[in-house]
């Protein structure tokens, strides 16, 4: 099920899973937490598992527009929460990452407050990342062409001629 409040979100990730590998998997938002659910909900919702995974989330309003976006790198339970001081958060979805490519959430969060411009995000909001070109575009241009790469040896690995 895709919600509403991902609709201006969902075609920045695609841009984003252009720049990774093939046999990296889909990323998908997932609903973390609605502040208006019952304890019983959220206990349900804890269950899951899904507070004890990592990645990027997203924080949305109860007019559901985007206000934040953080990076759990322990667990998404120990972050979400930390923000209630200063963001009247309705919903809380989760973009998880498994632990063979971890290292994409800190790109993935900087993409998307890049893309996106969160109000309550103050870092990376004055950085501009450039689109993408198309796949075939990318081939078409000279600089993207794919060439042989020159092997070059290590200094250690060169054998000196006396």
């Amino acid at each position: 099920m895709i919600e509403r409040r991902w609709e201006p979100i969902l075609p920045h990730l695609r841009e984003f899973e252009q720049h990774l590998a093939d046999h990296v998997a889909e990323l998908r938002i997932q609903p973390a937490n609605d502040r208006q659910w019952t304890q019983e909900q959220y206990l349900a919702q804890c269950k899951t598992g899904i507070f004890n995974q990592y990645g990027v989330y997203l924080i949305f309003a109860p007019d559901e527009s985007l206000e934040y976006i953080g990076l759990a790198v322990c667990s998404f339970h120990g972050r979400i929460w930390s923000h209630d001081e200063y963001i009247n958060r309705r919903w809380t979805d989760v973009i998880s990452l498994p632990i063979e490519h971890y290292f994409l959430a800190p790109a993935l969060e900087f993409f998307l407050i890049c893309r996106l411009h969160p109000p309550k995000n103050s870092v990376y909001r004055s950085y501009a990342i450039p689109k993408a070109p198309s796949p075939q575009a990318a081939l078409d241009c000279p600089r993207f062409t794919r060439q042989t790469p020159q092997v070059i040896p290590h200094p250690k690995e060169q054998h000196h001629e006396k």
